[in-house]
């Protein structure tokens, strides 16, 4: 192979994080290089969340159709609460019958909701008791525990240490207490139901955004990080019944109500887009799919760090790119991988190569035949395996084809010859 160095027009409009990966006179980094934090583009999506330790203050008693818009006007807009794209507001409705329940509200650090209910008690001394519309109402300093509580109630198997959940180990003989998901399938069915059947849903009736609401903070707040005890179905479940409920807001809008714009609006439908193209959890593709239900241009879906061409990241179903690489780096990486996988299939007998290609004919091949490097099963084997399992697969896959590109660097060569 004969390698010819790009020319100086070519490299004037490269990046200078490409320019210097492909300086050396093999037009390829070292391993050490190639592989390092630094210029390996591709992250665990789910490593991108994290516990947090926002301070939380609980609202008690509010009334059932209570606004979002509310609560922030009651603490007023110098209560620093966190901003708007974080959804510091969460009022809990209980998934399977859709009754509102009370609200709890997330702070830029814990003292700042110390300094909130400080402030509604000094104005009930004043004799100016706390009100949201003719209703008193109760503002007590909460904590993370509790609002992860409330809003994963059916969460058996699992406590609550702040914001991070700690699983239980199974109990011998009581079933129930065997940790099975963060949230059941029946609650996110249920949850679609409250808006496809209004009718049968008294509560959400007179609250419509209520839903909604419950399925942005249910994305928010999801514990992603603990990939090691969420599924590849599970998320699918999350995933569907976001797009789902995209929809439906959708055909909302289109039909119109003049009784309900105040509460299902397009304010309501870009806070749910928001909530789903920020989520830690969902894939390259996921995102891609719930980007155009949303009729979102490429160019503010790459704000959401999506790649350009994402609908091609079909077989890469927990990795995406890391924050911040250029663009030119990240498919220079990715020509890298589709070029050597190439070659290795190639490599093969005629037979197994034969039998792979006929395979490629139904899929991607954007990043040449990842999949046979991967080596995933497919069906209900794939959807059962958890979000960790499938990162740490396709991490090694990606990193193994580049071992084979990259050359060792003289500190590899050194140690080998030893």
């Amino acid at each position: 192979m004969f390698y010819v160095p790009a020319s100086a027009e070519i490299r004037a409009l490269r990046s200078a994080q490409l320019n210097k990966l492909t300086e050396g006179p093999a037009g390829v980094p070292s391993q050490d290089v190639g592989l390092s934090e630094q210029n390996f583009p591709f992250i665990d999506a789910t490593t991108q969340g994290g516990p947090v330790s926002h301070g939380v203050i609980k609202i008690k008693n509010i009334p059932f159709a209570t606004k979002r818009a509310e609560i922030i006007a009651f603490l007023g807009r110098n209560s620093r609460i966190l901003n708007d794209n974080q959804e510091p507001v969460h009022i809990i409705m209980e998934r399977v019958s859709s009754k509102t329940q009370d609200c709890y509200v997330e702070f830029i650090t814990p003292q700042d909701a110390i300094r909130a209910v400080e402030r509604h008690k000094d104005n009930i001394q004043k004799g100016r008791p706390a009100r949201l519309g003719d209703r008193p109402v109760e503002i007590q300093l909460s904590s993370q525990a509790a609002l992860m509580q409330d809003l994963f109630p059916l969460a058996s198997g699992v406590y609550w240490d702040n914001a991070k959940p700690v699983i239980q180990a199974p109990v011998e003989g009581q079933p129930w207490k065997t940790f099975k998901g963060f949230v059941t399938e029946e609650e996110l069915t249920m949850l679609v139901k409250h808006v496809e059947m209004p009718q049968r849903s008294p509560y959400s009736k007179e609250c419509p955004q209520r839903p909604y609401e419950c399925m942005i903070s249910t994305i928010k707040k999801f514990p992603w990080y603990m990939s090691d005890y969420i599924t590849v179905a599970q998320r699918h479940s999350i995933v569907e019944g976001t797009m789902k409920m995209i929809v439906l807001l959708q055909q909302a809008l289109q039909r119109g109500n003049r009784m309900q714009e105040t509460m299902i609006n397009e304010q309501l439908l870009k806070r749910l887009v928001t909530a789903a193209m920020l989520c830690p959890g969902f894939s390259v593709v996921q995102k891609d799919n719930i980007a155009v239900l949303a009729g979102m241009e490429p160019e503010r879906a790459r704000m959401f760090n999506q790649p350009r061409f994402a609908e091609e990241w079909v077989h890469l179903h927990t990795i995406c790119p890391r924050p911040g690489i250029p663009l030119d780096v990240l498919e220079w990486y990715i020509a890298v991988i589709r070029e050597e996988t190439t070659r290795y299939i190639h490599s093969k007998s005629a037979a197994e190569r034969n039998e792979i290609q006929r395979k490629a004919c139904f899929t991607s091949l954007y990043f040449g035949y990842i999949w046979c490097e991967t080596n995933l099963p497919v069906g209900k084997a794939l959807e059962n395996l958890t979000l960790a399992k499938v990162a740490r697969q396709e991490l090694c896959a990606l990193q193994q084809v580049l071992r084979r590109v990259f050359p060792r660097g003289p500190t590899r060569q050194l140690e080998a010859s030893h």
